[in-house]
């Protein structure tokens, strides 16, 4: 068995609604990296206060370690200042610049429009992403680490390596 990150963000609008998943079959942590990058470019996290933005550690194909990535980004959109999550998920920041698509509307309103507007601000590279992986603190993996191309099978679901998301083609 293998050793292997696994990002995973996903999240549901009410019951029985539109549902979304993104989930990453990563080698390393700079694969985890753009892996939480693409998701938080999606908009997905800016649309409803419960999903989740994990990443897992499994060793020889067993769960080792969660940590829920929430508390360690820092985003910034533009037209807003700077935003980072406190422990309970909540973000801190994100507040109107002047001048900026959102002068002049309060904090509930900016979270009602933000994930629509996203793809209006321009490319989805103009949203930054910085995660503290220090603080994170994810183990090394520890080998065999899973070869480029192989596929793992993480509780009853098959997931190939690399992107496997009801996201793709987003960006």
């Amino acid at each position: 068995m293998h050793s292997f990150y696994l990002f995973e963000g996903a999240g549901a609008f009410g019951q029985g609604g539109v549902s979304w998943e993104h989930v990453e079959v990563c080698r390393s942590v700079s694969e985890l990296d753009a892996a939480i990058t693409y998701y938080i470019r999606t908009g997905s996290w800016a649309s409803i206060a419960s999903d989740w933005c994990v990443a897992r550690v499994y060793r020889h194909g067993e769960l080792i370690l969660e940590r829920d990535l929430y508390r360690f980004l820092t985003v910034k959109v533009p037209g807003l200042t700077t935003m980072r999550f406190t422990d309970d998920d909540q973000a801190a920041g994100g507040l109107p610049e002047t001048g900026g698509p959102y002068d002049g509307m309060d904090e509930e309103a900016i979270w009602e429009v933000l994930a629509e507007n996203l793809d209006e601000l321009g490319t989805p590279q103009d949203i930054q992403v910085r995660v503290d992986w220090a603080g994170v603190a994810l183990p090394n993996l520890v080998p065999p680490v899973l070869p480029a191309g192989c596929g793992v099978v993480v509780g009853q679901r098959e997931l190939r390596y690399g992107r496997n998301s009801t996201l793709d083609g987003y960006l």
